[in-house]
């Protein structure tokens, strides 16, 4: 398996630039090498496109099936080990993320992908018939540039994956937490270039090397580079920077942002039971909300008295399954956390919580307002990403309510530098579920989602309101007959 932050160029030469970083020795590509890879991969990738779609599957499929046989045998538990280190969580959610690549890997969960995207697969190889006299062709939209970011496997997986199943020679900088454990996905693609013709230009297609974030090689790449696409996933200032570099580049590469974002959770009081309890309490302990998804923040609908009565549930589940998962906070973490639970309660708000340092949850019953601004104003440290297994839940009279929390969550000091609302985990039935839903459609969300899976995707979803897969390829349009009305000039 890798080593550090060894680049990744299957059976090809590559030059390796090293450098320190907070006490680590680092690897990255030169700018020579990043050139010649460049200049290498536009070939590639026309030669890839024109392999079968179902090909470029079976091999994705092959990965992830090598991977769960790894799993399986114990090959991989060292790599678990690192990853948990490396990312500050707990082993068992380190096993977790492992055991879902085989999931994101999937050749028919990719296909199913890849058919909400796009009219007609047949496309992706050849002109498609489209209407009478009328075809389209999806071509690589690559070189593709991916920096991705956090403390995860499978976010790096998911835009990767299908830049290759859509043909993309792709470059992939993934963090410095996760490095190894994605480069240890990717390694697999190498082993198997010599069973298929297929496999050696999908292996000739990938590319993983880590830059530093002063780096000049991804200063030259990100303003001189030949690319297509850069998709960068993560926020301010890197962002901005990543931008104004583009749009230096002669080639005028497209810049695709998967911005830093959060979830919300609105639960109907007839639908507060046990099972929702024990299904949100694992949500927010997953990753300890730093998904883009996690629950940061809820509405409860209903009485006060209904509200304290879910509140106790949630707790104690937030007990139960957050002991399977120990977190670390240090004193000055905890002090700060003490003092915001200290200003909550002198605000009017019900605080229940513990103080189990391997499991130090908050839960928040506000009426009508949040608090969690004031409290931020007086602790700004207690932003969103240092805030952990902690929930508010604002409590309403009325779905119309509910929405208004979820749209002005943006706009909230204690929400700063995030974009937008993208995940609702949603529990209610009947017509107030259909309100609910109809108002979340224009309220700026991405995603609604029952409360129980709300990290998980499916195969069919778009990505942050956008097609990735389309994204990754552009269309060329031929047609064989006029368009101009008969006898027009």
């Amino acid at each position: 398996m890798s080593s550090g932050t060894n680049p990744l160029v299957f059976g090809r030469h590559a030059e390796v630039v090293k450098k320190q970083l907070d006490g680590h020795e680092v690897s990255e590509l030169s700018e020579a090498s990043v050139w010649e890879l460049l200049a290498e991969g536009r070939s590639v990738q026309l030669e890839l496109s024109k392999r079968p779609v179902e090909e470029r599957l079976e091999v994705i499929d092959r990965v992830g099936r090598l991977w769960k046989e790894r799993l399986d045998s114990g090959k991989l538990d060292g790599s678990i080990d690192s990853l948990s280190r490396a990312a500050g969580y707990g082993r068992k959610l380190s096993l977790m993320e492992f055991s879902l690549v085989p999931f994101v890997l999937n050749g028919a969960n990719i296909r199913r992908n890849l058919d909400a995207s796009f009219p007609n697969l047949e496309g992706l190889v050849r002109f498609s018939r489209v209407a009478p006299g009328e075809y389209c062709r999806y071509m690589p939209v690559g070189p593709v540039f991916i920096i991705s970011s956090g403390n995860s496997l499978i976010p790096p997986l998911i835009p990767t994956v299908l830049s290759l199943a859509t043909g993309n020679f792709t470059l992939l900088r993934p963090s410095m937490a996760n490095y190894s454990a994605v480069a240890d996905v990717f390694s697999l693609v190498g082993e198997l270039a010599g069973t298929s013709d297929t496999a050696r230009l999908m292996s000739q297609a990938i590319a993983l090397s880590y830059f530093t974030h002063d780096s000049p090689t991804l200063r030259a790449l990100l303003s001189r580079g030949d690319l297509g696409l850069v998709n960068f996933w993560g926020g301010e200032p890197a962002r901005t920077t990543v931008g104004k570099l583009i749009l230096e580049n002669p080639f005028h590469p497209r810049y695709l942002v998967n911005g830093p974002m959060t979830g919300f959770v609105v639960v109907d009081g007839a639908s507060a039971d046990g099972t929702v309890a024990q299904k949100l309490a694992t949500n927010i302990v997953l990753y300890d909300q730093q998904l883009c998804s996690s629950p940061t923040q809820g509405a409860f609908i209903g009485r006060w008295e209904a509200a304290k009565a879910f509140a106790e549930t949630l707790g104690e589940e937030l007990a139960k399954v957050g002991s399977d998962y120990e977190m670390k906070m240090g004193e000055g973490a905890i002090f700060t956390l003490q003092s915001v639970r200290r200003i909550l309660r002198f605000g009017g708000s019900e605080v229940y919580s513990s103080d189990d340092p391997r499991n130090m949850w908050t839960l928040v019953l506000s009426k009508k307002s949040s608090g969690l601004d004031d409290a931020v104003s007086s602790f700004p440290s207690f932003n969103l990403y240092n805030r952990k297994r902690f929930l508010e839940m604002v409590v309403v009279d009325t779905p119309a309510e509910a929405l208004a929390q979820v749209e002005g969550l943006r706009f909230r000091k204690a929400f700063g530098g995030v974009d937008r609302v993208q995940t609702v985990g949603l529990a209610a039935k009947g017509p107030q579920k259909d309100e609910l839903v109809e108002g979340l459609a224009s309220s700026g969300v991405y995603r609604v989602t029952p409360v129980a899976d709300m990290y998980m995707r499916s195969s069919a979803e778009p990505f942050d309101g956008v097609n990735l897969a389309a994204a990754l390829t552009y269309t060329i349009h031929s047609r064989d007959v006029p368009v101009l009305p008969e006898g027009a000039s």
